[in-house]
């Protein structure tokens, strides 16, 4: 009898898994994690207003969703969200086409995401596959849309400014915007309803009534695997002393794991809670990631959110909770001292240990703002102390030092 290598029993719902993609990149907007959602609402309700195929409305739907799939930085979102026009903003359109476009099942929404900040003056002059400009240039304006009206908020005066507005991209009409577009959110956006629908509690209705729309498409373990991959690579970009770090503990984690004797399909989900343990950092603003003095009480508040934050994006991933609990728990300790649920004990799992340790050393072995990169003995030290503390399971330390050499290589991402 064959032993299975592949977790069977994964079974994800497309649409959920984008929105799931979309709320991690939302955490970026810090304190605005709606933006994502209200340009998928926006881009969507315009081409029903237009008559688009509700086939179409779906597309627009799920490329509003990920439109910003390629920023990880709070310092580039605070832009996007500022400025009408950015000379910079290409950069974020062609990392994002370059995460979606080799995912078969997101495929179709890469070239949309890579022009979702060009003119509609400069599109026009391009070879493009059918529908690519319109459909990116409408993904554009309804982010410009929620760019102009998002300040206003916070105080409930969006209402005051709604004229100001629309004026100010009516005079984009066949610049910036097809005139196609304009004339369809000129039309749609003279009612009070359009504006107020943008209202947090509207938005988060839309999205859910959303979970149900469109044919269902589910994703196996195979392609939930690369789209972890995807969320890796958008989670290390946040800054370049963390590039190759979800990667590293990925592959550190699944290692040890094997090394202890687990069965493959347990080291299978290892690797991958290992993935997207640091889901919840794309909310911690850059200028903590990148400090170079040590975090104040209050900063490292904020830091110990991370992880809790990483539980709540997957959450909705009923069928990877197990996984999901294995990321969150990356910074508890066996002596239940760790963050945030204080587990400890029989109650955190060998799963959730490894990936502690796994996370511990890959960062150590990095460079960070704050000091160069350790030694692999020097390492070693830290995680003996800590496991003679009971702030690191003893085992698992010891796998470590049985093939440090290895373990440090595999940690940068060189074996």
């Amino acid at each position: 009898m064959l032993t299975a290598t592949l977790p069977e029993d994964l079974a994800i719902d497309l649409r959920l898994l984008v929105m799931t993609i979309a709320h991690a990149v939302d955490l970026v907007g810090v304190d605005d994690v709606l933006h994502g959602r209200r340009v998928a609402m926006l881009a969507r309700e315009l081409a029903c207003h237009m008559g688009w195929p509700e086939a179409e409305q779906l597309q627009l739907y799920d490329a509003g969703l990920l439109h910003d799939c390629g920023v990880s930085s709070t310092r580039v979102h605070r832009r996007l969200v500022a400025d009408l026009e950015w000379a910079g903003a290409d950069a974020h359109c062609v990392r994002g086409y370059d995460l979606l476009v080799d995912f078969p099942p997101l495929a179709h929404l890469a070239g949309i995401v890579r022009f979702h900040h060009s003119r509609w003056e400069w599109l026009l002059q391009q070879s493009l596959p059918d529908n690519t400009a319109r459909f990116a240039n409408l993904i554009y304006l309804a982010d410009r849309i929620d760019v102009l009206a998002a300040p206003f908020h916070a105080e409930q005066t969006l209402l005051a400014h709604v004229e100001e507005i629309r004026l100010r991209l009516a005079r984009e009409r066949g610049r910036m915007f097809a005139p196609e577009l304009i004339d369809a959110f000129m039309a749609i956006s003279e009612g009070e309803a359009f504006w107020l629908a943008l209202q947090p509690e509207c938005v988060h209705q839309y999205h859910t009534d959303m979970e149900s729309h469109g044919d269902l498409q589910m994703v196996g373990w195979n392609d939930f695997k690369r789209c972890a991959d995807i969320f890796a690579r958008i989670i290390d970009a946040k800054s370049p002393y963390t590039e190759q770090h979800s990667r590293g503990v990925a592959r550190l984690s699944r290692f040890l794991a094997e090394r202890l004797g687990l069965d493959a399909v347990t080291c299978e989900k290892i690797e991958v809670a290992g993935l997207l343990h640091d889901i919840g950092k794309l909310q911690i603003p850059d200028e903590i990631i990148e400090g170079h003095d040590p975090l104040t009480p209050h900063q490292f508040d904020i830091m110990k959110g991370h992880s809790y934050g990483t539980l709540q994006v997957l959450k909705p991933l009923h069928a990877i909770d197990e996984i999901a609990r294995w990321a969150a728990y990356h910074h508890e300790t066996p002596d239940g001292h760790g963050y945030p649920f204080h587990l400890g004990g029989d109650a955190l799992p060998l799963a959730a240990r490894i990936i502690n340790v796994a996370d511990i050393f890959q960062a150590l072995a990095q460079e960070r703002p704050y000091r160069k990169p350790m030694l692999p003995a020097q390492i070693m030290t830290i995680l003996h102390e800590r496991a003679a503390s009971g702030r690191a399971d003893a085992t698992v330390v010891a796998a470590v030092a049985a093939d440090l050499a290895h373990c440090h290589r595999i940690a940068l991402c060189q074996n």
